[in-house]
């Protein structure tokens, strides 16, 4: 994907987080926040030019989905564009201090994602505020980069 289709992204999670409750909807209001960082991020390597901007769709690591002229798409292995998780795969080329920043942040936030979305552990006001405090401090680093959502 490229920045601007990343910033839509992450705008419409940011709507749709808004409209939840962090206690009744926490898988979705999680999955809203953890997906809006992992565009952040992406369009930051971008940004940076660490990592290839196209009009490619990642699946698995290193396989992306390829518009066809037909309007359909196809998989190709291709180099790294697109995260789909912070650390999957692995950024191998140096990465700027704020968008590492950045990485850090999404990981605070992931370190939730076993526990209490697969594992049943308790959602508490403190996970809660950090998850989102996380998001805020990621999304606000992308934004002084000039392209922030």
């Amino acid at each position: 994907m490229n920045v601007t289709d990343h910033l839509e992204k992450i705008g419409k999670l940011k709507a749709l987080r808004e409209r939840l409750d962090p206690e009744q909807d926490f898988e979705l209001w999680f999955w809203a926040g953890m997906t809006a960082g992992t565009h952040a991020v992406n369009a930051a390597l971008h940004d940076a030019g660490v990592t290839a901007a196209e009009e490619a769709f990642p699946t698995q690591p290193g396989v992306y989905l390829m518009p066809q002229a037909d309007g359909s798409l196809q998989p190709a292995f291709r180099p790294l564009g697109d995260v789909l998780h912070v650390g999957r795969p692995k950024v191998e080329a140096p990465v700027p201090e704020d968008v590492a920043t950045m990485m850090h942040q999404m990981e605070i936030i992931e370190h939730h994602r076993d526990p209490c979305l697969r594992y049943g552990e308790p959602v508490t006001p403190a996970i809660i505020r950090e998850c989102d405090e996380a998001l805020r401090h990621c999304l606000e680093l992308l934004s002084t980069r000039g392209i922030g959502a």
